[in-house]
Protein backbone atom coordinates (compact mmCIF):
# COMPACT_ATOMS: atom_id res chain seq x y z
CA UNK A 1 0.00 0.00 0.00
CA UNK A 2 1.56 3.66 -0.84
CA UNK A 3 2.36 5.93 1.93
CA UNK A 4 0.81 8.97 0.02
CA UNK A 5 -2.98 9.25 -0.95
CA UNK A 6 -3.87 9.79 -4.75
CA UNK A 7 -4.60 13.35 -3.61
CA UNK A 8 -0.85 14.09 -2.48
CA UNK A 9 0.06 12.68 -5.52
CA UNK A 10 -1.87 15.00 -7.66
CA UNK A 11 -1.21 17.87 -5.45
CA UNK A 12 2.77 16.98 -6.19
CA UNK A 13 2.58 16.43 -9.36
CA UNK A 14 0.84 19.80 -10.28
CA UNK A 15 3.50 21.62 -8.05
CA UNK A 16 6.37 19.81 -10.10
CA UNK A 17 4.96 21.16 -13.14
CA UNK A 18 4.04 24.40 -11.83
CA UNK A 19 7.90 24.47 -11.01
CA UNK A 20 9.11 23.67 -14.14
CA UNK A 21 7.14 26.13 -16.02
CA UNK A 22 8.08 29.21 -13.82
CA UNK A 23 11.43 27.57 -14.28
CA UNK A 24 11.21 28.19 -17.99
CA UNK A 25 9.52 31.54 -17.87
CA UNK A 26 11.76 33.15 -15.79
CA UNK A 27 14.50 35.23 -16.79
CA UNK A 28 18.08 36.11 -15.24
CA UNK A 29 18.63 39.75 -14.99
CA UNK A 30 22.11 40.71 -15.92
CA UNK A 31 24.03 43.91 -14.58
CA UNK A 32 27.00 45.52 -15.40
CA UNK A 33 28.99 48.18 -13.81
CA UNK A 34 28.54 51.29 -15.99
CA UNK A 35 31.25 54.39 -15.35
CA UNK A 36 30.46 57.63 -14.80
CA UNK A 37 32.55 58.72 -17.76
CA UNK A 38 30.54 56.25 -19.96
CA UNK A 39 27.35 58.36 -18.98
CA UNK A 40 28.62 61.40 -19.29
CA UNK A 41 30.20 60.68 -22.99
CA UNK A 42 26.65 59.33 -23.71
CA UNK A 43 25.47 62.55 -22.11
CA UNK A 44 28.03 64.77 -24.65
CA UNK A 45 27.50 62.63 -27.85
CA UNK A 46 23.42 63.38 -27.37
CA UNK A 47 24.07 67.14 -26.76
CA UNK A 48 25.94 67.59 -29.56
CA UNK A 49 23.72 66.00 -32.13
CA UNK A 50 21.18 67.96 -31.02
CA UNK A 51 23.12 70.89 -31.19
CA UNK A 52 23.92 70.23 -34.51
CA UNK A 53 20.54 69.29 -35.95
CA UNK A 54 19.41 72.51 -34.26
CA UNK A 55 21.44 74.52 -36.44
CA UNK A 56 20.77 72.67 -39.37
CA UNK A 57 17.23 72.92 -38.57
CA UNK A 58 16.98 77.04 -39.24
CA UNK A 59 15.58 78.28 -41.72
CA UNK A 60 18.00 79.98 -43.42
CA UNK A 61 19.97 76.38 -43.30
CA UNK A 62 16.74 74.60 -44.78
CA UNK A 63 16.81 77.05 -47.91
CA UNK A 64 20.56 76.64 -48.19
CA UNK A 65 20.31 73.29 -48.11
CA UNK A 66 16.96 72.90 -50.60
CA UNK A 67 18.64 75.35 -52.86
CA UNK A 68 21.75 72.95 -53.43
CA UNK A 69 19.50 70.07 -53.97
CA UNK A 70 19.99 68.13 -50.47
CA UNK A 71 17.25 67.08 -48.40
CA UNK A 72 17.12 68.07 -45.22
CA UNK A 73 15.65 64.62 -43.93
CA UNK A 74 18.63 62.69 -45.47
CA UNK A 75 21.21 65.25 -43.45
CA UNK A 76 19.44 64.86 -40.27
CA UNK A 77 19.74 61.07 -40.67
CA UNK A 78 22.90 61.15 -41.86
CA UNK A 79 23.53 63.35 -38.44
CA UNK A 80 21.64 60.23 -36.63
CA UNK A 81 23.83 57.82 -37.92
CA UNK A 82 27.50 59.70 -37.37
CA UNK A 83 29.73 58.46 -34.53
CA UNK A 84 30.94 59.83 -31.65
CA UNK A 85 34.04 60.95 -32.89
CA UNK A 86 32.73 61.92 -36.27
CA UNK A 87 30.14 64.19 -34.11
CA UNK A 88 32.62 65.96 -32.14
CA UNK A 89 34.99 66.87 -34.93
CA UNK A 90 32.47 68.42 -37.03
CA UNK A 91 30.79 70.14 -34.15
CA UNK A 92 34.20 71.62 -33.35
CA UNK A 93 34.75 72.71 -37.34
CA UNK A 94 31.43 74.34 -37.01
CA UNK A 95 32.19 76.39 -33.78
CA UNK A 96 35.31 77.08 -35.21
CA UNK A 97 33.43 78.45 -37.99
CA UNK A 98 31.40 80.43 -36.23
CA UNK A 99 34.17 82.02 -33.84
CA UNK A 100 35.69 83.13 -37.53
CA UNK A 101 32.17 85.09 -37.98
CA UNK A 102 30.96 82.74 -40.69
CA UNK A 103 27.30 81.64 -40.81
CA UNK A 104 24.46 79.51 -40.73
CA UNK A 105 25.61 79.55 -44.84
CA UNK A 106 28.81 78.05 -43.99
CA UNK A 107 27.67 75.54 -41.84
CA UNK A 108 25.61 74.15 -44.59
CA UNK A 109 28.02 74.25 -47.23
CA UNK A 110 30.11 72.32 -44.53
CA UNK A 111 27.31 70.24 -44.52
CA UNK A 112 27.32 69.86 -48.19
CA UNK A 113 31.18 68.85 -48.52
CA UNK A 114 31.06 66.06 -46.05
CA UNK A 115 27.76 65.02 -47.93
CA UNK A 116 30.36 65.46 -51.20
CA UNK A 117 33.33 63.32 -49.70
CA UNK A 118 31.02 60.52 -48.38
CA UNK A 119 29.73 60.27 -52.04
CA UNK A 120 33.23 60.43 -52.81
CA UNK A 121 33.89 57.11 -50.54
CA UNK A 122 31.44 55.17 -51.38
CA UNK A 123 29.52 55.53 -47.65
CA UNK A 124 26.33 57.12 -48.75
CA UNK A 125 24.82 57.83 -52.43
CA UNK A 126 23.05 61.13 -51.86
CA UNK A 127 24.10 62.40 -55.09
CA UNK A 128 23.32 60.31 -57.70
CA UNK A 129 25.77 62.10 -60.50
CA UNK A 130 29.07 61.44 -58.29
CA UNK A 131 30.19 58.20 -58.57
CA UNK A 132 32.39 56.38 -55.99
CA UNK A 133 36.49 56.39 -56.48
CA UNK A 134 36.83 52.66 -55.48
CA UNK A 135 34.72 51.00 -57.68
CA UNK A 136 35.91 48.67 -60.05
Amino acid sequence: MSRFSSTQRNMARLLITMMVLIGFTHSTAQAAFVSTGQIVDQQLLSHDRQQLISRLSEPQAVETMTRMGVNPAVVQSRVDSMTAEELTAFNQQVEDMQAGGSSVVGVVILVFVVLVVLDLLGTTNIFPAIKPINTD
